[in-house]
């Protein structure tokens, strides 16, 4: 299924993002590899906004984190290829709200053209742990490397599982001068299973990716200032509840009814 998607054209939201972003100074990636903010054990705080809305809240950033720069690009295309089962195990799990639950998925960053395989799984405990898996490009899941990793890193039969669904996004990555927090924003957001696409220009999904004892920080302080608050997001669970309208849903019928008014109110500052 992984293919490439365009992300949808805005040249004045494009400019208005670009402008906000030279406040910030940057980081590489290998810094931030090497940094307290790679968190990948970590809890995870979820926002929802209209891109005009992130655009004001970044001017609000600059002096308290850096912005991930890779090449010189300040923004960077991810793609995303989730597999589930035929019975969209991983799916209903997050669905019927078990406590722990996994994602399985390969995600393949455009800017740097690295491929790695991923298991994501969140814990009864609150925190979110990833592991994953540089591959070249997409090996089968039963692969020497991919079914060892797999073996050890998820506890259900990887043969069962197949692609269902990939999204795309752009990805600005902020990362905290001085302290354990790394804020992602995706925008751009599509979704596509191979005979339906969906896309949401004008959402914006921020991220706080962060160490449980962090209570407040910088990027909290603008988000409540600006009217944004928190909600539970799954790319993968709302995805799947747009593109396959046959499995149920209720669960996330709040995010998809928000998602859509986000989308319009985007739309209507055009």
């Amino acid at each position: 299924m992984m293919q490439t998607l365009s992300p949808p054209g805005d040249v004045r939201l494009a400019r208005g993002i670009a402008a906000a972003l030279e406040a910030f100074e940057p980081i590489t990636l290998d810094d931030l590899k090497n940094s307290d903010a790679n968190l990948l054990d970590r809890t995870e705080t979820k926002f929802l906004m209209t891109a005009d809305r992130f655009v004001q809240i970044l001017s609000d950033l600059g002096d308290a984190y850096r912005v991930l720069t890779i090449e010189g690009a300040r923004q960077g295309r991810y793609e995303t290829e989730y597999y589930d089962t035929d019975s969209f195990l991983t799916y209903l799990q997050h669905h019927n709200g078990r406590a722990t639950r996994y994602k399985l998925r390969f995600r393949h960053y455009l800017s740097s053209d690295t491929t790695f395989l991923e298991v994501k799984e969140k814990r009864n405990t609150g925190r979110t742990v990833k592991k994953r898996l540089e591959t070249d490009g997409l090996p089968e899941l039963s692969d020497p490397g991919p079914g060892t990793f797999l073996a050890e890193s998820f506890p259900y039969d990887a043969g069962a599982f197949h692609p269902v669904l990939l999204t795309a996004y752009d990805r600005i990555t902020l990362v905290a001068r001085d302290h354990a927090e790394r804020l992602t924003f995706d925008l751009n957001l599509t979704f596509d299973n191979g005979m339906e696409r969906r896309s949401y220009p004008r959402v914006v999904i921020g991220e706080i990716k962060h160490d449980r004892a962090l209570r407040r920080s910088p990027a909290m302080t603008a988000l409540g200032r600006a009217g944004v608050r928190k909600t539970g997001f799954s790319k993968y669970c709302i995805g799947v509840s747009l593109l396959y309208t046959g499995l149920k849903h209720n669960r996330f019928k709040r995010n998809l009814l928000f998602l859509e008014k986000l989308s319009s109110e985007g739309r209507s500052v055009c």
